[in-house]
């Protein structure tokens, strides 16, 4: 029998030693999820926190604050150790500043990775509670170490080993954080690839696409969306490059399509997203419409790809046991 190789995520598998995880995930969850949905102003925060407005996800993009902060606070802690008079003191000055500041930079991180974090499901959730919760341990680990810092000036001891606990724990938090991405594939986009030929492809007869009834077609693999609307036709990617939800059977109000999954919702015009959790704008196609038939060619970013590479010159090598 073939095994999975084990990765830094798949400890969390064992349901009798992190199954708690999952009770405590289903209800944080269904609280997040009432607050952000409690009202249109909820769902328009959650995108800006998504990241949607801006095309790029939030959470990466502020974590290196705290990160960068507590790094910084290490070093110095190590400096202020070795070193004497002046110098001592602009160590600890800096250390003391730099831990403080991480505590504040953790504060946005930590909600635009619980905007990102409610989206998810099964295990993927449970690996994203325990991010959550060791970043968290982290936080009161460098808060106690200010304390020691601020009130207590002969404990600079304890208060260096305190954050160097918390950058131990910022650390693996952070090594979960990026399995949910490269490993388990949380917010990369689903609908990259593969890529459909430059040229219009004929796909559908003009009597087969009514308004009101979107229909999907395949084009070389990928899943088109059609939809007319008017006198227009939209064509899009099929799924949902949040999480691969399947866009035809979303609701269509105009041009403006939600996924059924998360409820992301789309400008069929463009592609643009319109809502959260997706940031990641949908892949678009011409559309041609001539003597009763459809076509439709690929109109994104970046359709012009290199070529594929000249294949081996000879097959792989065997290797003998």
């Amino acid at each position: 029998m073939t095994r999975q190789a084990p990765t830094l995520s798949s400890i969390y598998e064992n349901d009798s030693k992190f199954g708690w995880l999952d009770t405590v995930s289903e209800q944080a969850q269904h609280n997040v999820h009432r607050l952000f949905r409690a009202s249109a102003v909820g769902m328009k925060i959650k995108s800006v926190l998504n990241g949607t407005p801006f095309r790029h996800r939030m959470h990466p993009a502020i974590i290196i604050v705290p990160l960068g902060a507590w790094t910084t606070a290490v070093v110095f802690d190590a400096l202020e150790g070795m070193s004497s008079g002046e110098d001592r003191l602009s160590y600890r000055k800096g250390a003391d500043a730099s831990v403080a500041l991480g505590l504040v930079g953790a504060l946005p991180a930590t909600v635009t990775g619980l905007a990102d974090w409610v989206d998810l499901y099964d295990h993927r959730r449970r690996v994203g509670m325990a991010h959550a919760l060791l970043n968290s341990a982290a936080w009161l680990c460098f808060s106690g170490s200010l304390a020691l810092r601020v009130t207590n000036g002969d404990r600079r001891g304890a208060a260096r080993a305190l954050s160097g606990i918390g950058y131990g724990l910022v650390m693996m938090g952070g090594a979960l954080g990026g399995e949910l991405v490269y490993t388990l594939g949380v917010n990369v986009p689903h609908t990259t690839y593969p890529k459909p030929p430059n040229e219009f492809t004929d796909v559908l007869a003009s009597d087969e696409l009514v308004e009101g009834a979107p229909v999907i077609i395949e084009v070389e693999r990928v899943p088109v969306l059609l939809v007319r609307h008017g006198e227009t036709i939209h064509a899009v990617d099929a799924w949902c490059p949040h999480a691969g939800g399947p866009l035809g059977d979303g609701t269509f109000d105009g041009d403006v399509v939600e996924c059924p999954w998360h409820q992301s919702r789309f400008c069929l015009k463009d592609g643009k997203p319109l809502q959260g959790p997706a940031a990641t704008p949908l892949r678009t196609f011409d559309v041609r419409e001539e003597a009763g038939r459809i076509s439709v060619s690929p109109s994104y970013e970046g359709q012009s790809w290199p070529p594929p590479p000249d294949p081996p010159a000879s097959g792989p090598k065997t290797i003998q046991a």
